[in-house]
């Protein structure tokens, strides 16, 4: 971490002169980007809400509650078997499952195809919208994500809508974990089918789903001990790229973990298996050389989710020498997804084209 922080003292210094964004390589290559507004107050306390880690940008009360996220009821997203965009990661009744209820039992993927009249690429990503791990953000993070991945960058995508813990506890950890290394492994195995690389199947999560999509880049090692296999779960679970919007990556309740989303995964786990779980379902515990490349947004004014839990993971990933891009903005709003009205972070679609394209994603 030494080096992680002398990095980032150059880049604040240099912003503080003035530079609206502060660029630079860090050693073996890799990068870390920090957005600065041009009229940033010049305080210690920026230097510290970087390298401190302190609590400004998430208050208890509003990490504990995700007030203002615009979030969709289950019944919103129900599994439509008529629909020829949406297809279930097991054809019978998934592992765990309780039930048969398309809006709680039954975990799909929906599928965003590049527009007719272009050629797309060989790339194909997995969306996996945040909310709490017990419900799915709806207007921002899936169908406007999903449209301009596959509209504007010409990448296949699938929306990914796994199981969502419910009050008695149903559905907790390990199920959201086998419904997104179960996508993962499905698409891979119909790359053909759906016409894309199957060397170039990347994940974006967001929030939750930033975490969600982080155990799968960690740990893809691992089945989290599903109990059912099939020729598909032979597979390689690996994604090739991570994207992450404003994630939660920590389940450390003392490490800026999200009261929310630990509360509502590890929901009924106590003494030493819960210990074990939190350290285990901590990002930045758990980066090894072998994580796939990585690009990574935040606002720093973050009011739902300590952006450290991004600072944390950067500093993994470059102690872990995994290349990465990292943006942190100063202003932004969590749930935002493409953030089209914020100023500054509106910019991370494009910065994450260009990044797919110089990581070799795409043309």
């Amino acid at each position: 971490m030494r080096r992680f922080k002398v990095s980032l003292r150059l880049g604040i210094m240099a912003a503080l002169r003035g530079k609206r964004r502060v660029r630079y390589r860090h050693w073996q290559g890799f990068f870390f980007t920090m957005a600065i507004a041009n009229h940033f107050t010049r305080t210690a306390g920026f230097c510290c809400l970087v390298l401190g880690f302190s609590s400004f940008g998430a208050s208890a009360e509003h990490r504990q509650t995700h007030q203002g996220r615009e979030l969709a009821t289950n019944s919103e997203n129900c599994y439509d078997p008529g629909d020829a965009t949406e297809i279930r990661l097991w054809e019978d009744r998934a592992p765990g499952a309780v039930g048969d209820d398309p809006c709680r039992d039954i975990p799909y993927f929906k599928m965003y195809r590049a527009p007719g009249d272009t050629a797309p690429t060989r790339t194909a990503i997995i969306v996996m919208p945040g909310g709490g791990y017990d419900r799915l953000s709806d207007r921002k993070e899936q169908a406007p994500v999903g449209e301009y991945f596959s509209q504007k960058l010409h990448v296949t995508t699938f929306v990914l809508f796994y199981r969502l813990v419910q009050k008695n506890g149903v559905y907790r950890y390990p199920i959201p974990m086998w419904d997104a290394q179960r996508a993962i492994k499905l698409i891979r195995y119909r790359s053909n089918q759906y016409g894309f690389d199957a060397n170039k199947l990347g994940v974006f999560g967001f929030s939750a789903g930033g975490h969600l999509a982080t155990m799968m880049a960690v740990h893809s090692a691992t089945d989290f001990k599903l109990d059912r296999h099939d020729v598909v779960d032979a597979l390689n679970g690996r994604p090739d790229f991570l994207g992450l919007g404003y994630p939660v990556i920590s389940m450390l309740p003392d490490e800026f973990a999200s009261p929310n989303s630990l509360g509502h995964l590890l929901q009924g786990y106590e003494g030493g298996a819960l210990s074990s779980l939190e350290r285990y379902l901590s990002g930045q515990y758990n980066v090894t050389p072998h994580a796939p490349p990585t690009f990574l947004f935040e606002s720093m004014d973050d009011a739902q989710i300590s952006p450290q839990n991004s600072v944390l993971f950067s500093g993994a990933l470059q102690e872990a020498r995994v290349p990465h891009e990292t943006h942190l903005f100063p202003h932004g709003k969590h749930g935002a997804g493409l953030a089209s009205d914020i100023p500054q972070e509106s910019e991370w679609p494009r910065m994450f084209h260009d990044w797919l394209v110089k990581s070799g994603y795409l043309p």
